[in-house]
């Protein structure tokens, strides 16, 4: 579906929202989630396909999964 970014060394720091939300316009589908200041969480899809977001965040929460185990 589309390239896999490696952190072999996992994230050095915070990234900046505003970069991460820029790199995202080059994608076909996103999913955002996060919170703010306050806690209050937020989530959005540009995809109206319920199992299509589900099977993407599966998907990258199991890429991370991997990246935890590889460091322990």
């Amino acid at each position: 579906m589309g390239e896999v970014i490696d952190f072999p060394d996992g994230t050095v720091g915070d990234v900046p929202v505003d970069g991460v939300l820029d790199g995202a316009k080059l994608l076909q589908m996103v999913c955002i989630m996060g919170y703010d200041k306050d806690g209050n969480e937020y989530f959005a899809s540009s995809c109206g396909d319920i199992k299509e977001i589900n099977w993407l965040l599966d998907r990258y929460k199991n890429f991370l999964q991997g990246i935890a185990d590889d460091g322990e």
